[in-house]
């Protein structure tokens, strides 16, 4: 993904390369990495931004591989405290063979007070944190180069749910729809109608009504046969675990923006120089590649 939808203005604003002056102008930087950006506004070609080749060196534009995600990223956020709507999407479970909807598909409108952005929930920083009638709503916004953490103990929690916003679907829209409309157009419909990369990674309800399903299964088959239905679930689950200790091979890795190789596993990698997950590779996976000069600046 090439084309920058986004661009960071000196004044600290995002803004849509519809509305940025032409060329340099702008007055616009990548908010990936740092360099100066070009606003293009042909008219055989959608409006977008680009790097600056004369600031930038070709090594390190082509370093800045995720531009388009980190950007698309940084107008979300910046759309929801303004706005503060958004479509949420259904809560199913699958429950013995079946599928039952919790809730449905609803938009909510938060007020921008109670939005908190880039806060901390169960050592996680979420990129905001929603308060609902009085329970946090904690959005994760991942895409290729910022993989989802690891969640601990978030069944502790009755009055904190999470919801994982994915980026990947939103490229695909923006692929098909960027000549037609701007890019800031395209992600305020996907926030406010689109349910397409938006996933529960956890939710309370799912708990409560799994538990009234126990106690109703208790009430008709017993204790004892329930207990029996309860034991295959976690000898199911221990299984799951057991399956990725095994996928978590040690090996050695390379942060190809820090140039910094180090011993990690499959599962989660930060770099320790840079303490992010931002093209963590593995270094089997790149020992025929030039790795890119310089130092650069990406977050």
């Amino acid at each position: 993904m090439n084309l920058i939808p986004f661009g960071l203005r000196s004044d600290g604003v995002y803004i849509d390369a519809k509305e940025a002056t032409r060329g340099k102008a702008c007055d616009c930087t990548c908010p990936s990495c740092g360099i100066a950006l070009i606003a293009r506004k042909g008219d055989s070609y959608a409006k977008h931004f680009a790097h600056d080749p004369k600031v930038g060196s070709k090594d390190e534009i082509e370093a800045c591989q995720f531009s388009f995600f980190v950007s698309v990223r940084y107008m979300l956020k910046q759309l929801l405290q303004e706005t503060g709507q958004l479509l949420l999407p259904p809560l199913e479970i699958d429950h013995q063979d079946e599928t039952y909807v919790i809730t449905k598909s609803t938009l909510i409108t938060v007020e921008p007070k109670d939005i908190t952005p880039d806060s901390y929930e169960q050592d996680i920083m979420f990129d905001l944190i929603l308060t609902v009638s009085g329970r946090k709503l904690c959005l994760y916004i991942s895409h290729p180069g910022r993989p989802a953490p690891i969640y601990n103990n978030l069944s502790r929690d009755q009055h904190t749910a999470v919801l994982g916003l994915e980026l990947i679907p939103f490229s695909k829209i923006f692929n098909e729809f960027f000549k037609l409309k701007s890019a800031q157009t395209l992600l305020r419909k996907w926030l406010e109608t689109s349910i397409k990369g938006k996933h529960w990674i956890y939710n309370p309800r799912r708990n409560a009504w799994l538990e009234h399903q126990l106690a109703k299964a208790s009430a008709v088959h017993g204790p004892q046969q329930v207990l029996e239905q309860t034991k295959t679930t976690r000898d199911r689950i221990k299984e799951q675990i057991a399956e990725l200790d095994r996928l978590n091979v040690v090996a050695i890795y390379r942060c190809v923006f820090c140039q910094l190789d180090f011993e990690g596993n499959s599962l989660l990698n930060r770099c320790p120089k840079c303490n992010d997950h931002l093209s963590v590779i593995k270094k089997t996976e790149i020992a025929h590649q030039t790795p890119p000069k310089g130092k650069y600046r990406y977050r």
